[in-house]
């Protein structure tokens, strides 16, 4: 049996970026692209769905997430709206009743940006808390908020040095004042416990439904080598709902390399990507490594990762058919990157290697070419323009004019690829080719447009969300394309969001998504 999807506007983005009125599909694939007329196939071998009118874009592709953070936060304490301290009191006073003392209280989502109080303490948690270990990641995931219980748990106390690569907040007299920045949160992670397979598997199922409201069919994420085993198991038992290329932490590369996994391993529903890196912090708590202090601060950030040794850390996973995955926003930071790729360049074309840098929010002008030069993917989030708005003015002064340059890395031949950072950032992808046409404050239509020589076209922003994301993770051949004997991924929406008005692209909503041929969500509303 076949199914005829017809009667709309079909964005192939093949190589012509020809558009079609009608999409057939058998099974999980797509069998033709072109006009109604032209299918010549029995009445009873076809189910027509007439999608009145629509638009139809490829599956999108969000290319940097924590998806398993993500689904695991429907079960743990959520303070992303808090606008106050106080706020954000209450709710975890709220939430720690319902556990028993012997389990540590994660989650988090508070941003300190906008709290009139400012920074939390640990005595603020204290004082609701008790002998429950609490540990709360702020909103760019790179600063925790821990309790007096949980900073002993996890080993910490005044006489504790700075881990590399990371910090202890201290009080003025040099004691812990309850937040950890950088590398110092992954110690506290070590004490939380392991997350099993089914729990895992029952969060994820919760999440599902949620993606495909956006139109969302394939994910890359940042996360551990335990969750890349679990998603295995998931995908082994046929239960996967979401296609997923993963980018383990750099720490688990012998273990990689022993087990003979290589980027580009798996199959269309788990795929390895590169090792993940940290080069830097971020800018939001003002730990991306700068070449220039931050305005007021009087400091450049903090580097996690020197040169030389990320340089021979890639080099080394490299020769062994890994590639990287480099956080770094600063940019110093990303100076630092492109330096050390270039020394790899003959390693990594040989071994068809597909480098990326997650973020590269802040560059160099000199070093953008770099990009294209060097063969480095700029994987970015588009969403971050929209929400860093003020926080670039505040602390990068004059500098904030080479934030988020998606348009001259374009202008480079740089391949720019899109994600959300969920559950940092909104994952719409539909919000998130606005923020990068439009670079307007929250996404206000009242607000200016923030820097406008970095704004992209709709066809540029929905490429980095579909086409040149499959490219990112070696999958250009299976998705990111309506093209026959590709996989059936796609979304329908409300309007034409390449060619309407901005009035569309603010009011664009998904109404149906297939993932490998089958509608997992409809909206008939």
């Amino acid at each position: 049996m076949y199914t005829l999807f017809h009667n709309a506007r079909f964005y192939s983005l093949d190589s012509r970026n020809a558009i079609y009125n009608a999409l057939l599909i058998q099974g999980d694939r797509i069998m033709f692209t072109g006009e109604t007329n032209e299918i010549n196939l029995p009445e009873n071998e076809v189910t027509a769905i007439d999608l009145e009118g629509g638009t139809v874009v490829p599956g999108f592709i969000d290319c940097h997430t924590h998806v398993a953070m993500v689904a695991l936060a429907g079960e743990r304490l959520i303070l992303d709206n808090c606008r106050t301290k106080s706020e954000a009191l209450d709710r975890i006073r709220d939430h720690t009743q319902k556990f028993d003392s012997e389990f540590w209280i994660l989650g988090g989502g508070w941003n300190a940006n906008i709290w009139p109080e400012g920074r939390p303490h640990k005595n603020d948690l204290d004082r609701i808390t008790g002998d429950r270990p609490v540990a709360l990641y702020n909103k760019d995931g790179h600063t925790m908020w821990m309790n007096t219980i949980a900073l002993k748990m996890a080993g910490f106390d005044r006489g504790r040095p700075d881990p590399e690569g990371g910090r202890l907040g201290r009080d003025t007299d040099g004691e812990l004042d309850g937040l950890a920045y950088e590398t110092a949160c992954f110690l506290v992670e070590e004490k939380t416990g392991p997350v099993s397979c089914d729990f895992l598997n029952r969060c994820l199922k919760k999440l599902y439904p949620d993606l495909y409201r956006l139109g969302i069919t394939s994910v890359h994420s940042c996360e551990s080598l335990e969750i890349y085993r679990n998603f295995d198991r998931i995908e082994k038992d046929h239960e996967s709902g979401l296609r997923i290329c993963m980018q383990p932490p750099n720490a688990d590369v012998d273990t990689l390399i022993s087990e003979n996994i290589v980027s580009g391993a798996g199959n269309e529903w788990l795929r390895m990507g590169g090792l993940k890196y940290f080069m830097d912090g971020s800018l939001g708590s003002q730990t991306a490594e700068m070449f220039e202090p931050y305005e007021h601060l009087g400091h450049t950030g903090i580097p996690i990762l020197e040169e030389k040794e990320f340089g021979a850390r890639i080099r080394h996973a490299a020769e062994n058919g890994l590639s990287a995955t480099v956080h770094a926003i600063g940019d110093r930071a990303n100076h630092k990157t492109l330096n050390a790729f270039s020394r790899i360049r003959s390693n990594s074309r040989s071994a068809g290697l597909r480098h990326r840098i997650e973020h590269a929010q802040i560059l160099l002008p000199a070093d953008r070419r770099r990009f294209r030069e060097l063969d480095i993917i700029a994987s970015m989030q588009p969403m971050h323009i929209a929400d860093d708005v003020r926080i670039a003015d505040r602390y990068l002064g004059e500098r904030a004019k080479n934030a988020y340059p998606v348009n001259a890395l374009l202008q480079e031949k740089v391949r720019v690829v899109f994600g959300s950072d969920m559950p940092v950032a909104d994952p719409d992808p539909i919000k998130g080719m606005l923020a990068a046409v439009k670079r307007r404050y929250l996404l206000d239509p009242t607000q200016p447009e923030w820097h406008p020589e970095h704004a992209i076209t709709p066809l540029q922003a929905l490429k980095a969300y579909t086409s040149d994301a499959a490219y990112a993770s070696g999958e250009e051949n299976l998705k990111g394309s309506l093209e026959a004997g590709k996989l059936a991924d796609f979304t329908v929406i409300t309007k034409d969001i390449l060619n309407g008005s901005e009035a569309d692209l603010y009011a664009a909503k998904v109404v149906m998504t297939i993932l490998g041929g089958r509608i997992v969500y409809r909206n008939d509303g």
